[in-house]
């Protein structure tokens, strides 16, 4: 009788539900994933597994079962005093029925809705931004991310990534919530560490996404005597003011970083700068 294991990997608990909970039985390369909420009795025999759901029953020989896996997809925490905050400067689209949004996007005309701490006044324009949605999973509502800085002669500013980002929504109405932390350089002589949440709200059209909202959140930082980025708790939100971001292709022949932008290149938003 061949043996299968019983595995529970568990997320975090989550206070906005992006996801679901899953029984997976495994066959190899193949998973059969029942919603656990759905599921009304799972019970075994020394010849078979056999899944409950409703009005229909899943019978799966021993011999062709690798493995029963509980799943509990990853969640995230959006607070809901900062959700209650960034709705009066964007959208934030609930649910679990999210657009697909794989692809790449550039937004062009990135401009500044709302800075709590007043270091740049509404209005004010930034540099471009490349995002890169990837590897969406349609059934945990997760996915990957990407986005780059780029300068006007090509080159990065900076260059993000967040594996596992949570998406939730519905028709073609997103909103993308992730963690990133990494280090900052702006020419000073000791390391300076931050911690943001991201949250990315728009609507997917034909050939690029309408109305992209993208907002930050300083969540910690190290020791900043030069006070070189913005405090913890500073909230910025930007969106594209042209109200499209189309659709492009991700840079293939290398990243060119440029830490020492010219002077007349339009600020960066990744790494927050108090101006």
């Amino acid at each position: 009788m061949k043996k299968y294991i019983l595995t529970l990997a568990l997320g975090l608990v989550c206070a906005v539900g992006f996801a679901q909970d899953y029984v997976v039985v495994n066959q190899g390369t193949i998973q059969n994933k029942y919603l656990l909420k759905e599921v009304t009795a799972i019970s075994h025999t020394a010849d078979a597994v056999t899944i409950e759901q409703g009005q229909n029953t899943f019978t799966y020989p021993v011999a062709d079962v690798d493995s029963i896996t509980f799943v509990k997809a990853l969640d995230t925490t959006i607070p809901q005093d900062l959700l209650d905050e960034l709705d009066d400067y964007m959208p934030i689209y609930y649910g679990d029925t999210p657009p697909n949004i794989e692809g790449v996007y550039r937004e062009h005309t990135t401009t500044l809705v709302y800075d709590s701490s007043g270091g740049y006044s509404p209005g004010s324009t930034f540099i471009d931004m490349i995002f890169k949605f990837f590897n969406q999973d349609m059934m945990n509502n997760v996915l990957d991310y990407r986005a780059l800085e780029v300068y006007t002669d090509g080159s990065i500013a900076s260059d993000e990534t967040s594996l596992e980002s949570y998406i939730m929504g519905n028709g073609n109405n997103f909103t993308v919530y992730f963690n990133i932390s990494g280090n900052i350089y702006y020419g000073q002589d000791y390391d300076l560490t931050m911690k943001q949440a991201i949250i990315i709200s728009g609507t997917k059209a034909e050939g690029g996404i309408r109305n992209l909202y993208y907002s930050f959140v300083m969540v910690d930082k190290s020791d900043d005597p030069d006070h070189t980025i913005v405090d913890v708790g500073t909230i910025r939100v930007f969106y594209d003011s042209d109200g499209w971001s189309e659709t492009t292709t991700w840079p293939l022949n290398g990243l060119k970083f440029n830490v020492n932008k010219n002077a007349d290149e339009l600020p960066g938003l990744l790494s927050m700068p108090k101006k």
